[in-house]
C-alpha cells in the first residue's frame, strides 16, 4: 500500500512538474511576443516623432515665408505710384474713357498692355 501511495505521489509530482513546465513555456512565449510588439511600437513611435519633427520644420519655414510675403506686400502697397508700370493711372484713364492709344502715348505701356487694361477696366456699354 505504501508503494502504491509513493507511486501515486511520484506520478502527481511528475504531472505537476510537467504542468508547471508547460505554463512556464507558455508565459515565456507570451513575454517574447509582448517584447516584439513593444519593439515594433517603439519603432513606430520613433518614425512618428521624426515625421512630426520634419512637419514642424516645414511648417516653420512656411510661416516664415508667409511673414516675408506679408512684409513685401505691405512694402509694395506703400510704394509711391510713380515707380514701375503705371497701371493704377492707366485704369483710372480707361474708366474715364481713354483708349489704348492714349495709354501707350502718355504712360509708355506696350500696345498689348494697353489693350488688356482697356478690356479689363473699360466702360461696359449697356446691352
Amino acid at each position: 500500500m505504501l508503494d502504491i501511495l509513493g507511486l501515486i505521489t511520484a506520478l502527481l509530482a511528475m504531472l505537476a512538474s510537467g504542468l508547471l513546465g508547460w505554463l512556464l513555456y507558455r508565459e515565456r512565449r507570451r513575454v517574447t511576443e509582448a517584447t516584439q510588439r513593444i519593439q515594433a511600437l517603439e519603432g513606430n513611435m520613433g518614425a512618428l516623432c521624426a515625421g512630426a519633427l520634419g512637419s514642424d520644420r516645414r511648417l516653420s519655414r512656411l510661416e516664415k515665408q508667409g511673414r516675408d510675403l506679408a512684409c513685401r506686400l505691405e512694402a509694395i502697397e506703400h510704394q509711391p505710384q510713380g515707380g514701375g508700370q503705371p497701371y493704377g493711372e492707366a485704369i483710372q484713364l480707361v474708366q474715364q474713357g481713354a483708349g489704348s492709344g492714349r495709354l501707350v502715348e502718355e504712360l509708355g505701356l506696350t500696345p498689348s498692355e494697353a489693350e488688356l487694361v482697356v478690356m479689363l477696366h473699360g466702360v461696359k456699354e449697356a446691352v
